[in-house]
């Protein structure tokens, strides 16, 4: 892989500068801020200077013409990614066998829904995003993603899943439990349990467009759901999907004994000691 694949990436917000510097500091590369984030920037400058990178302090006026807008939240940086990478069949082996789940974005041109999903997916335990769709790669390396994020996609591991969905999908079906939102059909996503399948674990499909995912993906899925609306209609984005469905497919069990009337009896039989 060469420097010059390498994709810019500009980031604005202190959250999404943090992530950056403290999960992949490498990709920083150019860095400006407002005097009242200085000390919140200390080690960063302080990296900076030891790698020889430029960085400046300046004033709002200043930075929001550098970046070309006023929602920069008082930083930028300039920041170079690597194109994702295609998994390779050990990987989804590595995968199966740590019981990791994995979520894939099909057909999600907009960047907003990315950087949003991204934050819901890392406070759901999602560690790999799988982006399908030439669509879907552009917008997931665009400014707004990484700045809507809030530093959630340095938290991610990005993969580019392919150029053929369905066929992916096919070869995981004996080692993963797959499950896609469609709209319409599926099953109601508060009828069915939490993805439980021993030795498989789950991989969660989200599409771009109004219907859910495409329909040879959905042919591909073990489970279809969808999210009922008002008077059985639904306007949901997958931003909006991920919100609802990821939390409840992915909660884990409560700790057996770790209940109100387990406490209670716990306390009662400590009473009853001599």
């Amino acid at each position: 892989m060469t420097e010059s694949r390498y994709r810019p990436v500009p980031l604005c917000g202190l959250p999404s500068v943090l992530a950056c510097f403290h999960k992949r500091p490498a990709a920083l590369k150019r860095l400006w801020f407002s005097p009242d984030l200085a000390g919140a920037l200390d080690e960063v400058c302080e990296w900076m200077v030891n790698e020889r990178l430029p960085f400046l302090r300046t004033d709002e006026r200043d930075l929001t013409h550098t970046v070309g807008h006023r929602f920069h939240g008082g930083v930028a940086a300039i920041t170079e990614r690597p194109p994702p990478g295609v998994p390779k069949p050990s990987d989804y082996s590595e995968w199966q066998a740590a019981g990791t789940p994995l979520l894939i974005l099909d057909g999600i041109g907009d960047p907003l829904q990315i950087g949003t999903i991204a934050r819901i997916a890392t406070a759901t335990g999602i560690t790999h995003l799988l982006l399908s769709g030439a669509d879907t790669l552009d917008a997931a390396f665009g400014e707004r993603a990484w700045s809507t994020a809030n530093g959630a996609l340095d938290l991610l591991t990005l993969h580019d899943a392919g150029e053929a969905l369905p066929v992916l999908l096919r070869t995981l079906r004996d080692r993963f439990c797959i499950a896609g939102f469609t709209r319409p059909g599926g099953r109601r996503a508060e009828d069915i349990k939490p993805l439980r399948a021993p030795g498989r674990p789950p991989v969660i499909v989200l599409g771009g467009t109004p219907g859910g995912i495409a329909p040879d993906i959905a042919s591909k899925c073990e489970h279809l759901l969808h999210i009922p609306g008002v008077n059985g209609s639904t306007f949901l984005t997958a931003a909006d999907t991920a919100a609802y469905g990821l939390p409840w497919l992915l909660r884990k069990d409560r700790t057996p004994g770790a209940g109100f009337l387990a406490r209670k009896k716990e306390k009662k039989s400590h009473a009853n000691l001599p």
